[in-house]
């Protein structure tokens, strides 16, 4: 809890001066705000002026939502200040001159910042009291911001895909083999699932594939392709391999690999160069398949045209599969 005390001088005729002392809080309590016959309006501006009152003690009241409070009292006057306003949590900023009547009654006003944006209100003399107003400029700080839809960063390693696009006819493959047939034909089981964050992707597209025995390729239709520019965040793509209608000559009960494509289609220019794209993991609902990149084992950084063992993701440099050159694969300890 911070104390925060303000002294303010009354005009060069009044002799006597007032200690506001505002209390910040970051747990609201509708108890401690103020009461009494006069109360601000919402903006967040209080004042309130003591009629035939003393000049009483000043009693610090914290308050929650509005900008600030005014301070008023005295002997047979009338007082009151306009509030200042709070815009950012922490900062301080003290509000206009009070206004005079009377007798020795005098306005001041006091704003101190508090946990995401609490201000003070006071209220003073024995016939006059005052309460902060509600809402205001300086309400409550936000809250933290959240990650992208596919849910918060891995905590381990993550594969990262560097591909140098530069023609609309560029691409490059990135694959996993299975050590044997595997069946994707269920419509409703047989889904792929990838876990991705496209650090640069102005252009072009990124997806899902799969390859039989027979290097038959069958991938997302090019309606459903992600624009690489779309992704934000970490975020998840999924492939029903199942259910989509097979093309190409797939054999779905016998897939023998599980691949990433990085396309330059549909654009024709302004790709980020290099196009970059971390993976933490690639699953399948069904059968059960679990590819995640928490260490340097899980991917192979040397480019090869024949198929890598151990289920590690690794670059496919077929003249057919990577045309972009200058396309690398590696493993990274810390993730975006």
């Amino acid at each position: 809890m911070t104390y925060v005390t303000v002294r303010r001088a009354t005009r060069a005729a009044k002799a006597a001066a007032v200690i506001f002392t505002a209390v910040s809080c970051s747990v609201y309590d509708a108890s401690l705000l103020g009461s009494g016959p006069a109360a601000a309006g919402s903006g967040g501006k209080a004042a309130a002026a003591g009629h035939s009152g003393s000049a009483g003690d000043e009693s610090p009241t914290a308050g929650r939502g509005g900008s600030a409070a005014a301070v008023n009292g005295g002997s047979s006057g009338e007082s009151s200040g306009d509030a200042g306003m709070i815009d950012t949590a922490g900062a301080m900023e003290t509000g206009g001159e009070g206004a005079e009547g009377g007798g020795a009654g005098t306005g001041g006003t006091v704003a101190t910042g508090g946990s995401a944006g609490t201000a003070g209100a006071s209220s003073g003399g024995t016939a006059g009291a005052s309460t902060a107003g509600s809402g205001g400029t300086g309400g409550s700080g936000g809250g933290a911001g959240s990650a992208g839809s596919g849910g918060s960063p891995p905590m381990n390693g993550c594969a990262k895909l560097s591909v140098p696009l530069d023609d609309a006819n560029d691409r490059a493959h990135f694959v996993i083999s299975l050590p044997s047939a595997t069946d994707l034909s269920s419509p409703t089981t047989a889904i792929i699932s990838m876990h991705l964050y496209v650090q640069a992707g102005a252009a072009g597209t990124v997806f899902n594939y799969v390859q039989d025995s027979g290097n038959n390729w069958f991938g997302v239709t090019t309606a459903q392709r992600p624009l690489l520019s779309s992704v934000v965040g970490w975020q998840t793509l999924t492939f029903n391999v199942g259910a989509q209608a097979a093309t190409g000559g797939i054999v779905k009960t016998d897939v023998r690999r599980l691949g990433i494509e990085i396309n330059a289609a549909p654009a024709t220019s302004g790709w980020s160069k290099p196009t970059v794209v971390y993976i933490d993991s690639i699953t399948v609902a069904t059968p059960a398949l679990s590819f995640t990149f928490d260490t340097t084992g899980t991917v192979s950084p040397n480019p090869t045209g024949s198929d890598v063992a151990g289920q590690v993701l690794w670059q496919h440099n077929g003249s057919t599969d990577t045309t972009a050159a200058g396309t690398a694969l590696s493993w990274v300890a810390t993730c975006p």
